[in-house]
């Protein structure tokens, strides 16, 4: 289990209570998986927290896990913090036995990969994600008419799982952050996928190396940034204050 000083306290210090779990397998000849925490940053990007090499995701590997990743960030009962995944049963496990009170949010992903298994029409797509990111339940259950407009089976089926863990409908106020995908996991999992070819003691080494290099390009850029917002951030603005001008 690696979670260094640094990150650690980076993430307590100017972090989103948000947490995105998840699991790689090792590309190379050696068997096992690397579970890893991620955060967002105050520009919207991945926020590397705590990395772990286990045999294999089960209910034991990911107590431990977040049994340490808890105690090193101080999380407590999980009170006002969110943690987004797979909601595999070890985590979904873990997670209540740790952070009962934590807000667990579903990668609307995952969801739509099961539901696409039967509903395969490339139409059906954008009204299945139109009803993850409808902002409030009156535009969920208005997508969702449309949705039935087209397949009543469809429809149906979205509820087989609880879209108070998957649509932005109901995703509770606070945590300020709306996102209901795992891309923060997924580009993370892309960013070592060569240290994952090694054996396990040279990959630790080769994602400690990149992520040391991380914080000192990420400090760098902090230096030269001379702006009170996030260049991201600060392009969303713009372009909202652009529409905001036609506003009636």
């Amino acid at each position: 289990y690696v979670c260094f000083h640094a990150l650690k306290q980076g993430f307590m210090a100017g972090c989103r209570k948000v947490i995105g779990l998840d699991g790689c397998f090792f590309k190379g000849c050696t068997n096992g998986e690397l579970l890893c925490a991620l955060g967002r940053d105050a520009n919207n990007q991945m926020y590397p927290l705590a990395w772990a090499v286990v045999e294999k995701e089960t209910n034991e590997s990911w107590d431990w896990f977040c049994y340490l990743l808890c105690k090193d960030l101080h999380i407590e009962d999980g009170d006002s913090w969110v943690i987004i995944s797979d909601q595999q049963k070890g985590i979904i496990n873990a997670v209540q036995t740790w952070l009962p009170r934590a807000e667990h949010r579903n990668y609307a992903r995952h969801i739509y990969a099961n539901w696409r298994k039967k509903f395969k029409k490339k139409e059906y797509q954008k009204r299945f994600w139109k009803c993850a990111k409808a902002p409030c339940i009156t535009l969920f259950n208005l997508a969702r008419s449309e949705l039935a407009e087209k397949t009543l089976e469809g429809a149906q089926a979205l509820l087989n799982t609880d879209p108070h863990h998957w649509s932005r409908a109901w995703l509770k106020l606070g945590s300020n952050c709306d996102s209901v995908d795992n891309n923060i996991c997924e580009s993370f999992n892309k960013w070592i996928v060569e240290a994952r070819y090694l054996p396990i003691i040279s990959m630790l080494e080769a994602i400690r190396c990149k992520v040391m290099l991380r914080i000192h390009d990420m400090n760098t850029k902090v230096v030269r940034w001379q702006q009170i917002i996030c260049p991201n951030i600060l392009k969303k603005l713009k372009v909202y204050i652009n529409s905001s001008a036609y506003c009636h």
